[in-house]
């Protein structure tokens, strides 16, 4: 790629990419997480009532672990056009198929009316859902970070990119504190049809913004690839899989010490207005995390970072387990905060610093959505299901599983890490330099 930005661009323009990317995460990640709640509580008696209880619920995380392999297809296929036509396009479809998704979800009939019709269904508009929410990471963390590439803090701006995130989680939470009480019942659905009114200023946004300088220089040279998806699979196999790999590991603490844990605490005897007030406080801790992800990520380089993260959440999966199992709610609550800062704050607002700093611009938004997706498939997808096979309903006997997982993730993870590139002191321009002349097209 010939030259460079002339100077980094200005404070107010990033801010703008910045509240797009967040407020479009918010809708995408509140719509995910309602979804988990509802699998966890809702959906085994409404969709799966001839079921014993244990195999509907783990009929109901499978139909929740649907989503998964589809955000893996929507990456692929919105990594296409965010690499071949522009971020900008890409950024507003995914977030209007998510919103839809979810709004369908919300309408849908249960089984007593519509049979076995209304699972099946379930699990269609899960993967629609799905398919969306898998352009939106390699989106935004890729728009960030070619806005703020010669930025002197960009790792702070590209740790913005999973901002919406924990801001999702908690407007998720507070809907579900709000409305525990018939959230198993009816609530689900008023919880999913809010997102209908959510997503117009996001979409707004989202619209008003323009592609990257370092987009619009590669699209002038003419040298986009011409199947990018395909293309950073052949040349850049391996940050693709070592990313997947160590974000296995956050994503599978995500979704056990979020939505895994509702049913957990649940057989442990805590009810579900409890579970919603300590999920919330906790991830006040995950929008704390992100923010201090970037200067934290400056100071101790990035994947000392990371090895601090994995290895600390790994600990506290132990003392936490226990203290649902006791019922001491302040200590789960004080547990669930130091968890949620870790992995779901500065791990995950570490995420788009790695995978920024591992692709060149040509391949970016496909390396960053394809990675980071494979890596929820990994760990998002089969730990809760998993753990609700080993576990069921006898917490108390078989509660170890559950470090277990931790640790077993955590040893891979930091396997992985060993042979990721430390990428503090890089500029995003050399990668564009340093990327052969591949298969390109003309545009």
């Amino acid at each position: 790629m010939t030259g460079e930005p002339r100077q980094p661009v200005d404070t107010r323009t990033l801010a703008l990419v910045a509240f797009s990317a967040t407020g479009g995460a918010f809708i995408e990640y509140y719509d995910f997480i309602i979804y988990g709640y509802a699998a966890a509580s809702a959906f085994p008696a409404i969709f799966f009532p001839r079921l014993p209880p244990t195999q509907a619920l783990l009929f109901s995380f499978l139909a929740f672990g649907a989503g998964f392999p589809a955000r893996l297809l929507g990456a692929f296929l919105f990594g296409h056009f965010g690499d071949r036509i522009g971020r900008k396009f890409t950024f507003v479809v995914n977030l209007i198929i998510v919103g839809a998704a979810t709004c369908l979800t919300g309408l849908l009939p249960g089984y007593a009316k519509l049979g076995i019709a209304a699972p099946i269904l379930l699990v269609v508009l899960r993967i629609l859902q799905g398919v969306g929410i898998g352009g939106e990471f390699g989106g935004a963390s890729s728009l960030i970070g070619e806005f703020a590439a010669q930025r002197r803090r960009r790792a702070f701006w590209m740790s913005l990119a999973t901002l919406g995130v924990p801001l999702g989680s908690i407007g998720a939470a507070v809907v579900l504190l709000i409305m525990s009480k018939t959230f198993a019942t009816t609530g689900w659905r008023v919880a999913m049809l809010l997102s209908v009114v959510m997503v117009i200023p996001a979409l707004l946004a989202r619209y008003k913004l323009a592609d990257s300088p370092l987009f619009e220089q590669l699209k002038q040279t003419g040298k986009l690839d011409a199947l990018p998806s395909f293309g950073v699979l052949k040349h850049h196999t391996r940050p693709v899989i070592l990313l997947a790999l160590v974000y296995a590991f956050q994503n599978m603490g995500a979704y056990v010490a979020g939505t895994y844990l509702i049913s957990f605490m649940r057989f442990a005897g805590i009810s579900l207005a409890t579970t919603a007030t300590i999920l919330l406080i906790g991830r006040f801790g995950s929008l704390l995390g992100i923010l201090a992800s970037g200067p934290t990520a400056d100071f101790c380089k990035r994947r000392v970072t990371a090895y601090i993260g994995i290895g600390l959440t790994t600990l506290l999966s132990y003392p936490l387990t226990l203290a649902v199992l006791s019922k001491r709610i302040t200590l789960v609550t004080l547990l669930e905060i130091l968890v949620n800062f870790i992995n779901l704050g500065i791990l995950l607002g570490l995420a788009p610093i790695l995978t920024n700093e591992s692709f060149p611009t040509k391949f970016r938004y496909s390396g960053a959505g394809i990675s980071f997706n494979f890596a929820g498939i990994l760990g998002g997808m089969i730990a809760p299901s998993l753990l609700t096979g080993l576990i069921g309903k006898d917490v108390f006997h078989k509660w170890y599983y559950i470090p277990i997982v931790y640790g077993i993730y955590a040893v891979v993870a930091m396997i992985a890490l060993r042979f990721i590139q430390e990428t503090r002191d890089l500029k995003l321009e050399d990668l564009d330099r340093a990327e052969p002349a591949l298969r390109t097209v003309r545009t």
